[in-house]
């Protein structure tokens, strides 16, 4: 058994061994109530019953989803490699969406490039349709992580 220090129907202190030897008198009288040995601070005491709080889990933090970024004309150009560039720049010359494409990249107006805006996951997949950039750099190229 140990001594607990009970206030409000609460325990608000355990000692272990006893009071007298551990805290002053004026603090020791405090403890004068038998408890059994699992009990500790926080726990209830009604009526000579040691009462466990609830243990409340917390639901798990809510992950936000990611934000796709947002990266420079410039910056989204150099996330396709030097001969996926050049293959863009060859379709330019034959094939009206791949030049309006580049017209709007190539806009001094245009301050960002967002990698999540659904016209531009559109331009990706219609370069890897019209086979200039794999299927596989379609992720790559969505994450603005320069190569």
């Amino acid at each position: 058994m140990k001594k607990a220090w009970i206030e409000n129907d609460q325990v608000r202190d355990v000692c272990a061994g006893n009071p007298s030897d551990l805290f002053h008198p004026d603090v020791a009288v405090f403890y004068d109530t038998d408890v059994p040995d699992d009990a500790s601070s926080g726990d209830g005491w009604v009526n000579g019953v040691l009462i466990k709080p609830e243990l409340v889990i917390a639901p798990p933090p809510e992950i936000p989803p990611e934000i796709p970024p947002k990266v420079s004309p410039v910056e989204f150009m150099l996330l396709f490699t030097s001969p996926e560039r050049v293959a863009i720049k060859a379709l330019r010359q034959t094939d009206p969406i791949v030049d309006d494409f580049l017209d709007i990249i190539e806009d001094p107006r245009l301050t960002f490039v967002d990698l999540g805006l659904g016209s531009t996951v559109s331009a990706i997949d219609y370069m890897v349709y019209v086979g200039v950039v794999a299927a596989e750099r379609k992720a790559e190229i969505l994450t603005g992580i320069l190569l």
